[in-house]
């Protein structure tokens, strides 16, 4: 994944690696079955306490987490081109 798609998950065109968490996740019995890949797109930007904008950095099942909705329009930019990319590929490889 990391060379194909890199360019469209990162502004700066870099990903990094997340420690692993003893945190429960329903999403990894898919990826027991089908190859997935987990984003964490807008966790940890932060906050600012004087403009009262929360903190970011918690886990996603964390009784203090905060979405930065300003990353909503990256995760959809993101599916879309995924999508349309593996529509794509399937169709190039259906034509053979």
């Amino acid at each position: 994944l990391r060379p194909r798609y890199q360019a469209l998950i990162s502004r700066d065109g870099k990903l990094r690696d997340v420690e692993p968490t003893m945190g429960g996740e329903d999403f990894s019995f898919l990826a027991e079955v089908i190859p997935t890949t987990f984003f964490f797109i807008g966790q940890g930007t932060g906050g600012d306490e004087t403009h009262h904008i929360p903190r970011t950095d918690f886990g996603l099942h964390h009784p203090s987490f905060a979405l930065d909705e300003d990353v909503l329009p990256i995760g959809v930019e993101l599916h879309a081109n995924l999508a349309l990319r593996s529509l794509k590929r399937l169709a190039e490889e259906g034509s053979d």
